[in-house]
């Protein structure tokens, strides 16, 4: 892909003043409205995804179209969410050129993603977007779970939140969304990113992340258990692994069949869950599951 075709037209502190003058738009930090001011950092996204004319792109947070007319540019097709309708205007004149674009007015938090797909036709498609930092979590945890139909998720978030999904087990950093990614995707830093690159910049640096969707090495049988599984044990870090899936499994298993299948898995009761592996929450989910499908019979 030619970098120099992307679309960087919007990618300056002028052009963003000039649209927020013309059309008396104020920033709200409550929606996380950081927009992007560099053209270079906009092509190195664009080159990160590898996007071309054979792909359908989803974007969340089209903002004043900065990331959604490179995107347009480059991309066959692309869905650009955004939840903010003051800036209707805004993106009319700025994407309405590219008749390869469709905003659409939703709360990406509240989407089913397998029911969105359904509902635009989509095959594979990628997922690219600078992120509002506070629905980064959610979101991403939403994807991974729901979204089979993408090829590759490439992301701007938070950079702490960029270390939290490629952190080593045993690390402060190491969690949920560490274990979700590691299970459903190959996680990449691709770049560090300044504060000075955004408007208004934010308090702290950010990171270009990208997931590659495949399958795990080992499948989990039950997805939704093995998300219930992870959540568990990380929903109070400071106890044992037991403790926490006891507590949290209690409608599911006692204490005493939670120590059963932890021995059964060769993980010891007194670990806690930042220790485990990828793979050992796998074979703790699969155990799980197992044995709750044993029970109900």
């Amino acid at each position: 892909m030619e970098l120099t075709a992307v679309d960087t037209a919007l990618a300056s502190p002028a052009a963003v003043r000039r649209l927020a003058a013309k059309y008396g738009f104020t920033f709200r930090r409550s929606l996380g409205q950081n927009f992007l001011i560099d053209g270079n950092i906009l092509r190195k996204i664009i080159h990160a995804a590898e996007i071309s004319r054979a792909d359908t792109v989803i974007e969340v947070g089209a903002g004043i179209g900065t990331l959604t007319r490179a995107l347009g540019s480059t991309a066959g097709r692309v869905l650009a969410l955004e939840v903010d309708k003051r800036l209707e205007p805004i993106l009319q004149e700025t994407v309405g050129e590219y008749d390869n674009v469709e905003i659409v007015w939703e709360d990406a938090l509240k989407l089913n993603w397998a029911s969105f797909r359904d509902r635009y036709g989509l095959g594979r498609a990628k997922f690219v977007a600078n992120l509002p930092y506070y629905i980064t979590s959610p979101l991403m945890i939403n994807l991974f779970r729901q979204g089979s139909f993408l090829e590759s998720i490439t992301v701007m978030v938070q950079r702490e939140v960029g270390e939290r999904f490629t952190a080593k087990p045993g690390t402060k950093a190491y969690g949920t969304l560490t274990v979700l990614a590691g299970y459903y995707s190959e996680v990449e830093v691709c770049q560090i990113v300044p504060p000075t690159v955004f408007m208004p910049p934010p308090d702290v640096e950010s990171a270009v992340v990208k997931f590659t969707i495949r399958p795990y090495e080992v499948e989990t049988l039950d997805p939704t258990l093995f998300w219930t599984t992870v959540k568990a044990a990380f929903g109070q870090r400071r106890k044992t692994l037991a403790n926490s899936l006891a507590a949290s499994l209690k409608h599911l298993v006692s204490k005493k069949e939670v120590h059963d299948i932890l021995f059964a898995c060769g993980i010891s009761p007194e670990r806690r869950a930042e220790t485990l592996t990828v793979r050992d929450f796998v074979v703790l989910a699969n155990q799980l599951a197992a044995f709750v499908s044993k029970d109900a019979k």
